[in-house]
């Protein structure tokens, strides 16, 4: 959202276990957290998700999918400012400082210690459909 020069007032958390296993127990909830004020720094978007996470989690289930979605979001240049409680400015400098870092020596290079330092897993796409029509290298050859 940064590199866009947006800003973001909404966070929604979900989370869910495996629908089709039916021999484990069944839980699934998303709630939506409102951001007092306009942001789009990395610390007070995770801040409210934990929020969102401490209100929705439940101990003893076999979670499937856990996700956090941003929502309101807006150009940067047009915040609707809260008249009781303002975004910390401190966060700005660090999310620059963080964005500088990242850009020199790769992205993910710097995280926030809420974030999974070792996550190395990728999507799984074993079945992903072909894209004909945005992809050469999946264009059918006929011959």
């Amino acid at each position: 959202m940064r590199k866009q020069k947006a800003t973001c007032q909404l966070v929604t958390i979900f989370v869910y276990t495996n629908r089709f296993n039916e021999q484990q127990e069944q839980y699934s909830r998303s709630i939506n957290v409102s951001i007092p004020y306009p942001t789009n720094s990395d610390i007070e978007i995770a801040k409210y998700a934990k929020k969102g996470l401490d209100i929705i989690f439940k101990a003893g289930f076999h979670y499937k999918k856990a996700g956090v979605i941003v929502g309101g979001i807006a150009p940067e240049n047009e915040k609707q400012f809260n008249l009781f409680e303002e975004e910390p400015f401190k966060h700005r400098e660090i999310m620059d400082t963080m964005d500088k870092l990242n850009s020199k020596y790769g992205t993910q290079k710097l995280k926030l210690g809420s974030q999974a330092l070792d996550k190395t897993w990728q999507m799984r796409q074993d079945h992903l459909s072909p894209n004909y029509t945005t992809k050469w290298n999946d264009i059918l050859e006929v011959q």
